[in-house]
């Protein structure tokens, strides 16, 4: 017996929700383990830079550097999944018209969770986009001692 639409709309916007919701974990969770090795990494090589002649600042730059693609290669299969869902959020809206009332009420919740998260993530993506100018420059200069 072929199953009612409404429960297969139903089934496609629960898995919305729950993309929704992986979406903001990821976020979370890859903030909670990047952040602070950034911060990490871009004080080791601005010390670097600081002192360009003393070869244990730059191999305390060079294992910040280290550990902080370590933590990205660690986060791999998490980051794919991530790309593959981003967006969810805005899917989700486009499905508003078609929710129960618990759908609904979970998608204001993590509407207003993405909200307060908001904050985190602009200081997250200036932190990320520090990181990438500043190691690029510390890699050019690390390649040419």
């Amino acid at each position: 017996m072929p199953e009612p639409v409404s429960d297969a709309i139903a089934r496609e916007i629960d898995a919305l929700l729950d993309a929704y919701d992986r979406e903001l974990e990821y976020f979370e969770t890859t903030a909670a383990i990047l952040a602070p090795l950034m911060r990490d990494l871009l004080a080791a090589i601005d010390a670097a830079f600081a002192a360009p002649a003393d070869p244990q600042v730059r191999e305390g730059a060079r294992n910040a550097r280290a550990r902080y693609v370590d933590a990205l290669a660690g986060l791999r299969p998490l980051l794919d999944d991530w790309v593959r869902i981003r967006g969810s959020n805005w899917r989700a809206w486009e499905a508003e018209h078609a929710m129960s009332d618990a759908q609904y009420a979970r998608l204001e919740r993590l509407a207003a969770r993405e909200t307060a998260l908001a904050l985190g993530r602009d200081d997250f993506d200036r932190l990320q986009e520090k990181v990438r100018g500043r190691l690029l420059l510390f890699e050019e200069a690390d390649r040419g001692r």
